[in-house]
């Protein structure tokens, strides 16, 4: 049976997140049905674009939480300040310890991680989230953050339930299981929360166009990203 989000994950489909996912169209499609993806489904990702997109990832991750710092600005409550404070400290004190260590055994040390440079990829995405951050309010920045937390899950999601998903002997079966598995979906569905909380406080569908053509890019260039691994050295 083929997983779909109405059925298998409805909070997906529901409040702003739903519509800005649906009217995305084949912008999403192409992000979490990306050849990148299907080689980590199949087992056939060369292993050295997975190890270059490790070190970007990394990367992504220290931008990631200076996206998350500039949120505790952008806040105009203590309860959205803490909120982004908390993520900020779990990305700092342990999610990037987490991706060191995930990379130690995929053979990656931590000057593997540290010394290469950003990819085009992760500068162009990057810098947009933070551009939009600092020109918008709160609502802007969460809604370009919201495709990599989104995506990220649905793709766990489909590939964990998918049978023709190869489990034995893939390489790539513990990423899939990490962002399929039930503390992710827990950590999306806090961030559909949220974003369905700033929705009504900042006034989304007096806006929805703007905030759709924000998502719409931070979609594309999230597909962009998994191309990463496919460009430098390591």
């Amino acid at each position: 049976m083929n997983w779909i989000a109405e059925r298998d994950w409805p909070s997906l489909e529901q409040g702003l997140a739903g519509r800005l996912r649906r009217d995305c169209g084949k912008d999403w499609e192409r992000f979490i049905h990306h050849p990148f993806v299907c080689g980590m489904a199949d087992g056939t990702l060369p292993e050295a674009d997975f190890q270059r997109f490790l070190i970007q990832d990394y990367l992504y991750l220290i931008q990631y939480a200076r996206a998350y710092a500039l949120a505790i600005y952008k806040a105009d409550t203590m309860e959205d300040m803490r909120s982004a404070s908390g993520i900020v400290s779990g990305l700092l004190d342990t999610e990037l310890a987490l991706h060191i260590a995930y990379c130690a055994g995929w053979g990656l040390c931590v000057d593997d991680l540290h010394n290469q440079p950003e990819s085009l990829e992760l500068l162009a995405y990057t810098r947009f989230i933070l551009d939009r951050g600092q020109t918008g309010d709160l609502l802007d920045l969460i809604v370009t953050l919201a495709p990599c937390l989104i995506g990220y899950g649905e793709i766990g999601a489909r590939l964990m339930a998918d049978p023709t998903t190869r489990r034995e002997g893939n390489p790539y079966w513990e990423w899939i299981a990490l962002y399929g598995g039930e503390k992710f979906v827990g950590l999306v569905d806090a961030g559909l929360r949220t974003l369905e909380s700033l929705a009504g406080r900042y006034g989304a569908e007096g806006r929805y166009p703007a905030l759709l053509a924000e998502f719409r890019t931070a979609v594309k260039l999230e597909a962009a990203f998994w191309n990463a691994g496919r460009s430098g050295m390591l």
